[in-house]
């Protein structure tokens, strides 16, 4: 019980701080815009917002597609993290949307074991 709340706070935590990463790198720190700051926001936070619920309320069908989506952040992150005027917020990326990746995929990993478990006891 104590690894899978270790697990949902690290998917949790990598979720909410991809969010809110995203947020104030391109709301307000950001060195240059080269697309307008709302599509870049819209690109960037539907596919996070589409996890919130799933994740907070700890369904596994959820954290399988966080594992698919942390996987294209990793991508990104690793895109800013070789442009010099970005690297901080690529390096941020990649720290959040690898903890999101490991929590849900853990998750993911615990729950399903529990139901198979569960499966074979009521056969």
């Amino acid at each position: 019980m104590k690894l899978l709340m270790l697990w949902r706070t690290l998917s949790v935590g990598g979720l909410l701080g991809l969010i809110f990463w995203i947020i104030l790198w391109n709301g307000w720190l950001t060195p240059e815009q080269y697309v307008p700051r709302w599509l870049e926001l819209l690109v960037l936070l539907a596919p996070l917002m589409y996890l919130v619920r799933g994740i907070l309320h700890g369904r596994v069908s959820t954290s399988v597609h966080a594992i698919l989506i942390s996987l294209l952040y990793i991508i990104v992150g690793f895109w800013f993290a070789i442009s010099p005027p970005e690297q901080l917020y690529g390096y941020l990326m990649l720290v959040f949307s690898t903890s999101l990746y490991l929590g849900s995929f853990m998750t993911a990993k615990v729950l399903g074991e529990r139901a198979k478990e569960a499966r074979e006891a009521a056969e």
